[in-house]
């Protein structure tokens, strides 16, 4: 436990434990948080299904999901889990909708955290995000912010759960990047791609995340780098897990 604890330093670790070690776990002070399973009997439906919806709720903490939506999201599985097993299609279809809008959500809010704060003498606008089907073209969900300082403009956005993503990996590696304009550098230690023709960078973090930050022609592109840097990609790293 005493490892677990050192490896996951920063995080904020719960215990999925049964009633008779709860005292003993909380004493090792090791643990943020518990959560007690009862030890359902092999034919305790309701006890099994308990146990489902916490799982549930755990990973969905995980994933950076607040209590209280996560306890939604799991209503809404549950509620298409007792549609489906009534025949009801269009109730299970509905259900899972109402889910799968409140994770996309809660995952927008979550990418919401990465984007930096305004520079000295820089305003910024109020963050946005956009969630929409992955299956539509250019969808997916991200947040971004706009920057400002004098004619100065930068935009940060951060995206994922987008079908570009295997585009975007093609045209990191592609030797074809270089004829078109594009060079590559290490940032943070990122390999981001910059584009002169509209003074934009661009990386793919963990495969799964694209980062892009463009300044307008006023804009340098040291400033627009500076952006880049201020970046925290490990955090970025830990949210695509």
């Amino acid at each position: 436990m005493a490892a677990i604890r050192r490896h996951h330093a920063g995080d904020h670790v719960t215990l999925l434990t049964t009633q008779p070690f709860a005292d003993f776990a909380e004493r090792t002070g090791h643990f943020d948080a518990d959560r007690i399973d009862r030890r359902a009997a092999p034919l305790d439906i309701g006890g099994w299904l308990r146990l489902r919806r916490l799982l549930l709720v755990l990973l969905l903490g995980v994933a950076g999901v607040p209590a209280a939506r996560a306890d939604q999201i799991s209503d809404d599985i549950d509620k298409a889990a007792t549609a489906w097993r009534a025949h009801d299609s269009q109730g299970t279809l509905t259900a899972l909708e109402a889910a799968t809008t409140l994770l996309r959500q809660a995952r927008a809010d979550a990418l919401k955290t990465l984007l930096p704060l305004p520079p000295p003498g820089w305003t910024a606008d109020p963050a946005e995000t956009s969630t929409v089907s992955a299956e539509m073209l250019g969808g997916g969900t991200s947040a971004s912010r706009t920057y400002h300082n004098g004619e100065q403009q930068v935009q940060v956005q951060i995206t994922t759960d987008s079908p570009m993503m295997q585009k975007m990996a093609e045209l990191i590696s592609s030797p074809l990047a270089a004829s078109a304009g594009v060079k590559s550098e290490t940032i943070g230690g990122q390999q981001v791609s910059y584009t002169n023709s509209d003074n934009s960078f661009m990386t793919l973090v963990a495969d799964k995340i694209i980062v892009k930050v463009d300044g307008n022609k006023a804009t340098p592109e040291a400033t627009v780098r500076s952006f880049v840097a201020s970046l925290d990609f490990d955090a970025a790293k830990k949210l695509a897990q």
